[in-house]
């Protein structure tokens, strides 16, 4: 089977009803911006393809949730959700948005009586344990006062500060805690922010003030949620996810295959949340060619029983399918899905990534993206109510 979807290209009109065109980003809900995150799915797009298939009330599920933008979207639309994600620091933002606070007056309150275990705390944090690469980044009091919150703040569960915290971490602007670097991904920018030239970028920063600034902007724009909705949030290879029960519908973005390096990007915020070893991390939630396809068969063997039939599977996935010859990864997904585990191809549309939601790697890196809709026609747990 060969499937052409490289030529399947979006209307306008389809482009604009589905959310690819556009930034979202001064009406999307601020709890899509607590922190960071590469590769991330447009809010906009997210909303669309909750809404194209899916209907309220349905369960809807995300295997490979990332920062948690198709799940808290289908949420806010009044679905039911399962979220899962094997990065830590993904789970982590997806749990913030899926168990927020439920006013700003909660949230501060509770900021203020975690800020008094903080200050309460007698154990000063010890720096020698500390990596270079990890302290090169910061002031040492500021240093000491990270530590201590993302522990008080991990040990109490307080995902959503938490959150917030990860969000601050690095960058230059004053808002937030490091010495000057980028945003996204952590590199130091002090050849173009000379200490001599700039000796406040790298004075020391209070964390509370910053902390508590984050959490008042997190909560500029909350749309009306139903907390009486279910939501789920694992943290778990996804093919070895297990469903209690069957969904309505899966609507996920899988990785892209080492066109991102989602631990590598993320290696200081995984740092702060006690994962050591970005490395390890990176091959299991990145997989290269071979053994991400592999991991797409065993997702789709169990979807095929997890997912309601004749109800939909939607990826959206990058193109390129490896560094090396380029060949279609939409196909190749397809290909597994319809001839092993009884999924239909419903559409395929690819378009073009715009510059500005892309994050490069030199000049590599998937310069277009395909929507993918498959239909489950072979289930195989009986008949559905």
């Amino acid at each position: 089977m060969t499937l052409d979807v490289s030529k399947r290209r979006l209307t306008e009109e389809n482009r604009a009803l589905s959310g690819w065109t556009g930034s979202a980003w001064q009406t999307e809900s601020t709890f899509h911006q607590l922190s960071p995150y590469i590769g991330k799915t447009k809010s906009s797009m997210a909303a669309s393809l909750v809404a194209q298939y899916t209907k309220p009330g349905d369960v809807v599920c995300d295997p490979f949730s990332g920062c948690g933008t198709f799940v808290f979207e289908a949420w806010l639309a009044g679905r039911h959700v399962v979220a899962n994600d094997l990065s830590p620091y993904a789970n982590l933002l997806t749990r913030a948005k899926l168990f927020p606070y439920r006013s700003i007056d909660e949230a501060r309150q509770d900021f203020k009586a975690m800020a008094c275990r903080v200050r309460l705390r007698r154990t000063i944090p010890d720096l020698r344990g500390v990596p270079r690469w990890v302290s090169e980044f910061f002031h040492r009091d500021t240093l000491k006062e990270i530590l201590t919150w993302a522990d008080v703040l991990t040990k109490e569960r307080r995902w959503f500060l938490l959150a917030c915290l990860m969000g601050i971490l690095h960058h230059q602007r004053p808002g937030f805690l490091s010495f000057p670097s980028s945003h996204t991904v952590p590199y130091l920018r002090v050849k173009r922010f000379p200490r001599s030239r700039f000796p406040k970028l790298y004075e020391y920063r209070s964390v509370v003030d910053r902390l508590e600034a984050k959490i008042e902007r997190a909560f500029r724009r909350v749309p009306d949620l139903d907390y009486e909705l279910t939501r789920r949030c694992f943290s778990k290879s996804a093919e070895k996810l297990v469903f209690a029960k069957q969904v309505d519908a899966i609507v996920t973005s899988p990785p892209y295959m080492r066109q991102l390096d989602y631990a590598r990007d993320n290696r200081l915020r995984l740092w702060f949340l006690g994962c050591r070893d970005w490395r390890s991390l990176d091959t299991a939630v990145s997989p290269r060619e071979h053994a991400f396809l592999t991991l797409m068969g065993r997702c789709f063997s169990r979807w095929r029983s997890a997912l309601k039939r004749n109800r939909y599977c939607v990826l959206v996935m990058g193109d390129a399918c490896s560094r090396v010859d380029r060949s279609n990864l939409p196909e190749a997904v397809t290909r597994i899905a319809t001839e092993k585990y009884g999924f239909s191809l419903v559409s395929a549309c690819t378009d073009q990534i715009p510059n500005e939601r892309r994050v490069r790697r030199g000049i590599m890196g998937s310069t277009s993206e395909t929507m993918l809709v498959l239909r489950n026609v072979g289930n195989s747990r009986g008949k559905q109510k």
